[in-house]
């Protein structure tokens, strides 16, 4: 087992003021040749972590291992570098880049830290400005973290990497991949690349609500936490009590409770749960439709308020979308909190669900199979998807991108005897 970044970098200092005769002869370089890359190769492999870097290969060039680790690392802001990011710098600030090292600390947006070899012939610290930086990259670190409310505190290590994960509906890991990175891109409408460049940061300010100025820093990341803890715990709301009111007539006796005043309520079903919030979140059918269409319309507030909680309410498109209105659906139902709908193109639909069966898979839905409260994804045949709620009575409860906020509405001829053309998975809560 590879050695943890703190290690790696206590190791990586034990060779502050070191020349580079150890890393050419470990690489293969000749006497004179530039060294940089060979420093940050000879770390990895000497701490039992060459697999993080290159997948295992002695790397020399920078462009080549910068490729490399852009298809194996997540791209990250400066200002959420963590000790030993692999950092890249451009001193011709063409896109090409020059030089490697490894990040010691952040300082802040404008410079960062860093230990690097071959500079003045030397492993040396530095501090560099963030105008030089051509990218950073984070290995795949042993990492571990816990799910807990965050302290606001601007500062983004692994257990901010982890509650982000549990968040975004991921398994928590603590570890930055790139499928992270492009899970919060998807979740803020940026394009999902796993590079955190300047136009993911600006629509991840959007979604938490900070200052969309490219520079992902303390106020950013602070914002960032603030919406993590809302969305990993959404904030109760009291039970409403009302006092009885009191006589002043004396000789009135007072009335018995019933024998059922003293009983606890009624525990709801899992499916009661959903079509209740459905409910609450949607139109009703036979609603104006000048209402809830997407281009005269808008979301009524409870559906608009609780699509806002998880980052799904910056634009209209957004809250048409199907995938976003029944994974919010779900979520407040609190059935699985951290449900999605998988609506994506080309997303292969997942074998296991926490809170529901999948009672039907790849076949046409039979006449009379469905049950209020059965959740439906599909994919056409063009590749497009699609997510509903099944709402009992031959009405159904969906949203359509471009077209319908989230409404129920009768439609049998779709959903209740399916085409057997549409690969079809059908959701029952346990």
């Amino acid at each position: 087992m590879g050695k943890t970044n703190t290690q790696t970098y206590n190791y990586a200092k034990s060779f502050l003021g070191k020349g580079g005769s150890i890393f050419r002869k470990y690489c293969g370089l000749p006497s004179g040749a530039a060294w940089c890359n060979a420093f940050v190769t000879y770390i990895f492999h000497k701490t039992d972590n060459a697999k993080l870097y290159c997948n295992g290969k002695k790397q020399t060039y920078c462009p080549t291992s910068m490729k490399l680790c852009a298809k194996d690392m997540a791209q990250i802001p400066l200002y959420l570098a963590l000790p030993m990011d692999v950092i890249y710098f451009d001193w011709d600030r063409n896109g090409v880049p020059n030089h490697i090292g490894f990040v010691r600390s952040k300082k802040s947006t404008s410079e960062i830290y860093t230990i690097e070899g071959n500079t003045s012939n030397k492993v040396m610290n530095k501090t560099r400005p963030a105008k030089y930086v051509c990218a950073i990259f984070r290995p795949h670190f042993q990492a571990s973290g816990s799910k807990k409310k965050l302290t606001v505190d601007g500062e983004f290590g692994y257990n901010s990497i982890y509650n982000l994960q549990c968040a975004l509906g991921m398994k928590p890991t603590g570890i930055l991949t790139k499928e992270t990175v492009k899970f919060l891109q998807k979740r803020a409408g940026a394009s999902q690349d796993g590079a955190w460049g300047a136009a993911t940061s600006k629509k991840v300010q959007k979604m938490v609500g900070a200052k969309q100025d490219g520079a992902f820093g303390p106020a950013s990341v602070k914002a960032l936490q603030t919406w993590i803890n809302k969305t990993n715990y959404p904030p109760k709301k009291a039970p409403t009590t009302t006092k009885p009111a009191t006589s002043t007539n004396t000789t009135t006796p007072t009335k018995k409770p019933s024998s059922t005043a003293n009983k606890a309520p009624v525990k709801q079903t899992n499916t009661q749960k959903l079509l209740a919030k459905a409910k609450d979140l949607a139109w009703a059918y036979g609603t104006a439709k000048k209402k809830y269409e997407y281009k005269t319309g808008a979301p009524k507030a409870s559906c608009k308020k609780a699509m806002k909680k998880y980052g799904w309410a910056s634009n209209k498109a957004e809250m048409s979308d199907c995938g976003n209105f029944i994974s919010t659906v779900v979520r407040e139902s609190g059935v699985d909190k951290s449900f999605k709908a998988l609506h994506a193109v080309k997303t292969a639909f997942p074998k296991k669900e926490k809170a529901f069966n999948i009672v039907l898979k790849g076949k046409a839905i039979p006449s009379g199979f469905l049950k209020a409260g059965d959740i439906i994804r599909y994919k056409k045949t063009n590749g497009k998807q699609h997510a509903m709620m099944y709402y009992g009575d031959g009405k159904v409860c969906e949203a359509s991108h471009k077209h319908l906020f989230g409404v129920i509405r009768k439609d049998t001829k779709r959903y209740n005897t399916q085409s057997k053309k549409k690969t079809i998975q059908v959701l029952r809560a346990k």
